[in-house]
């Protein structure tokens, strides 16, 4: 039975597809990666969940990050979603592989995107990576970038309480700033010319880490390439949304709506309600 959201257009032929695009983060960095998929996609409806009440996920095991973003996979699923967007690197990691197996949507995750666009970026082939402790363990990036390139080294740091300062609210403080400098000076003696922000947390933090890194470092933001990753799955598959109807837009939390809505109104440049999640 056809699914009423999916049309088929009789003059082209061409199978549309109303239904919206889940986005899932462990809190409110997924938002820069939603922020450029409606920059890429602005008549696509979205569900986006931010798991605040099970933050940080990068300290946790693979395991228990596995079945936190299975949890929300399966009602994004129920949602009729056509298709799940981990907007989170650490979930990436820990579950994009089992998920796309088990799913009968299709699954995207923010790390090969990034990958891809780091080692094209890169002149040298010196490229670092920041993320969180648990990307870092995993060697996700490092392992797909070698695979483009073999000869290129990869420097990986682990950035946790840049995740921290993003969730309170710190992006643009002196505070900010200072964490950023003591943090990233590991990389002063590492002659990269690209860096991953291998967190979709750290965007908002992208000023502070440019004035550490300088001009000649270039900043991936893997939320630009899984952007364009999204585009192109619906473009070859014929799932763009018809623009018949008004595209919604809806935001969960697991964690207090108003400190959400609060961050993600900054995040966004536009002011949006979040509704509390029980799953």
């Amino acid at each position: 039975m056809q699914d009423n959201n999916v049309i088929e257009t009789r003059e082209e032929g061409i199978l549309l597809d109303n239904r919206p695009i889940g986005v899932m983060d462990s809190g409110v960095g997924g938002l820069t990666v939603l922020k450029e998929m409606t920059k890429t996609l602005p008549n696509e409806s979205y569900i986006f969940i931010g798991d605040q009440a099970n933050l940080p996920y990068g300290q946790k095991s693979s395991e228990t990050v596995r079945k936190l973003t299975k949890r929300i996979a399966d009602y994004m699923v129920e949602q009729d979603v056509k298709m799940f967007v981990i907007a989170c690197n650490t979930a990436t990691a820990a579950a994009y592989e089992y998920l796309k197996k088990i799913l009968p949507i299709p699954v995207i995750g923010v790390i090969e995107p990034g990958a891809k666009m780091a080692v094209k970026a890169s002149k040298s082939g010196q490229i670092g990576v920041i993320a969180t402790n648990g990307t870092v363990r995993s060697g996700d990036y490092e392992r797909l970038i070698k695979a483009q390139n073999p000869l290129a080294n990869v420097s990986s740091l682990g950035c946790p309480e840049f995740v921290t300062m993003v969730e309170e609210g710190l992006a643009g403080t002196v505070e900010a700033q200072v964490a950023v400098n003591n943090r990233l000076a590991w990389f002063m003696d590492k002659p990269i010319d690209t860096l991953i922000m291998g967190c979709t947390h750290f965007p908002v933090l992208q000023e502070e880490i440019q004035n550490v890194m300088g001009d000649s470092v270039e900043l991936i933001d893997p939320g630009v390439a899984t952007a364009k990753q999204v585009f192109d799955y619906l473009s070859t598959h014929d799932a763009f949304f018809d623009g018949g109807q008004v595209h919604q837009r809806k935001f969960y939390t697991t964690g207090n709506p108003t400190d959400f809505a609060k961050i993600a109104d900054k995040l966004l440049g536009t002011p949006i309600s979040a509704v509390q999640l029980d799953i």
